[in-house]
């Protein structure tokens, strides 16, 4: 089985996110595609929103989603979310035969070489890297799969701001995550 992690702190999650995971479903071949919203973050403070809002946000976006699951492997943990950890903890569920890609963006992969046993993602994975505006990744390594993705011109700051200043965010979000977000009073 081919596997996709799909990593992030969908803070929130929006249709980015969300056309990243088929693309890469779809382009690569992959059986299904694993959503995994960070518990406590590595490499920056730890400003989110709750983790279970953030699990709830990705699992209405992704409810009507074949092959797209959501995974609570990182939230249930109470220590730093490590990608090589997550990975061991995928594999040690799924089987260390199926194949694991790990997902991420141009922008990771800038300093993708300082994670945690960046080496060791990459002989337990491919590293699928997606085109990021205004980055580009000089890594190479035979784990790594550049795909000529689209740009998605949407992050989850800018659904923040957007909020914070009261503007319209439906054009980033689907219709049950914008009604998540209102009802429980998120990024105010």
């Amino acid at each position: 089985m081919k596997i996709g992690i799909y990593g992030g702190s969908f803070n929130p999650i929006h249709f980015g996110h969300i056309k990243i995971a088929t693309y890469v479903l779809e382009k690569l071949n992959l059986d299904k595609v694993l959503i995994i919203p960070v518990g406590t973050p590595s490499h920056r403070e730890n400003n989110l929103v709750s983790g279970d809002y953030r699990l709830k946000m990705c699992q209405l976006a992704f409810k009507n989603y074949k092959n797209i699951e959501i995974s609570d492997i990182e939230i249930k943990n109470d220590s730093i979310s490590y990608t090589i950890d997550t990975l061991k903890k995928i594999q040690k569920l799924y089987g260390k035969e199926n194949e694991f890609f790990e997902i991420i963006g141009e922008d990771s992969a800038d300093y993708f070489s300082e994670w945690k046993d960046y080496k060791k993602i990459l002989e337990k994975s491919k590293v699928v890297v997606l085109k990021r505006k205004g980055y580009k990744s000089l890594l190479q390594d035979k784990n790594l799969i550049y795909l000529d993705s689209p740009l998605f011109n949407v992050s989850s700051t800018l659904v923040r701001e957007n909020l914070k200043s009261g503007k319209d965010i439906n054009e980033f979000l689907p219709k049950e995550v914008v009604e998540f977000i209102k009802e429980n009073k998120l990024y105010l």
